[in-house]
């Protein structure tokens, strides 16, 4: 029995070894876990990024981007807004304070000193901004630099899920995202072998049109028009050009003079916008005006999801006997009470649609 004693002492050295190396390799698949929550992304401008998620604490520029963290559900995630977010009190419910302020929308304009005092451990900006002097200046302070380019309405689907990754909402920003793109789908579908119908597009000046790579050319292109400008150079044209072009519908972004809000333009406001473009010279000519073929959206209700809900009403108003499962207004309502959380207000189309039409 002695004579087997070290044998047997052998043996359970062998085993606790086996057991401590099992265990440090245990140890190092839980390190491996507890980097799970590390995350890298791919930014509108193809930077790659790396922080933990969800981001808890940000700081964002741009309306665009904000409706979309807040259609996300992740406005509670935000503690700093750059002046044009915070102007629109109602749209937002009064939710920014002057604490939030970071300065004007521009990245030259940046409050650098109360970034840096929010503590955010992000700056959600877009690539039009001064992005390359905010990531150089934030980084020393661990503040990344991330450029979401929410006002591109054909990178809707793919700035959402961003948008869920970097706040942790991946699920909202699923939903909220099949929600849209299912209506692109119907559109596409019926639409699919009929002719496209003519439209002059202006944005809010006279002559201001939209071209390729333009911010809102990807809107009216989804809506299967055959926008008469799409082969033009420059996004301003001459107003005589419009005659010439002799589109058979017309659609407007609101005016100079008439301020973007949740709040719709006075009726007042939306007549006087018609009447003008339809007494400029020459344009009793065009058939959309004989024909009385003129929407005005306001500046408000064409940027809903990314201008999204402006292709609804486009698609809707050039060609209504092929889309009768489709009503903007409804979706302009789903937009505001569930997607914004606010009530619904009619107003900001004129002729005015009605919901379910």
């Amino acid at each position: 029995m002695l004579r087997k004693f070290p044998l047997l002492l052998l043996s359970l050295v062998i085993i606790l070894a086996c057991i401590i190396i099992g265990c440090g390799k245990n140890d190092k698949a839980s390190t491996t876990d507890s980097t799970k929550g590390n995350l890298t992304v791919t930014d509108s401008v193809g930077r790659k990024i790396s922080f933990k998620k969800p981001i808890s604490r940000a700081v964002i520029m741009n309306a665009y981007n904000a409706e979309l963290i807040n259609a996300i559900g992740a406005m509670d995630q935000v503690v700093g807004v750059d002046y044009y977010i915070y102007q629109d009190q109602e749209g937002f419910k009064h939710r920014f304070t002057k604490e939030m302020l970071i300065g004007q929308s521009k990245g030259s304009d940046l409050n650098y000193e109360k970034i840096i005092e929010l503590k955010p451990e992000a700056v959600i900006m877009t690539s039009n901004y001064n992005w390359q002097d905010a990531a150089k200046k934030l980084k020393p302070f661990g503040i990344e630099v991330i450029n979401v380019d929410a006002y591109y309405t054909d990178k809707f689907a793919e700035n959402v899920k961003l948008l869920g990754q970097i706040f942790g909402k991946e699920k909202n920003a699923k939903e909220f995202a099949d929600y849209f793109l299912s209506k692109l789908a119907y559109i596409n579908k019926q639409l699919q072998n009929v002719p496209k119908r003519s439209v002059y597009y202006e944005y809010r000046t006279a002559g201001r049109t939209t071209v390729p790579g333009d911010y809102f050319y990807e809107m009216v292109k989804l809506a299967h028009a055959d926008n008469v400008f799409s082969g033009a150079k420059t996004n301003t044209v001459d107003i005589e050009a419009v005659v010439e072009k002799n589109p058979q519908y017309i659609v407007k972004v609101s005016d100079t003079n008439v301020y973007s809000s949740y709040v719709p333009p006075k009726e007042t406001e939306h007549k006087q916008i018609y009447e003008e473009i339809a007494s400029r010279p020459g344009w009793d000519q065009i058939d959309a005006v004989k024909n009385k073929k003129i929407l005005l959206l306001s500046h408000y209700v064409h940027g809903g999801a990314s201008k999204l809900v402006g292709t609804m009403y486009i698609a809707k108003f050039l060609y209504p006997e092929y889309l009768p499962d489709l009503h903007p207004e409804n979706v302009f309502n789903d937009w505001l009470t569930k997607y914004q959380h606010l009530d619904y207000v009619a107003g900001h189309t004129y002729p005015a649609f009605k919901l379910d039409e």
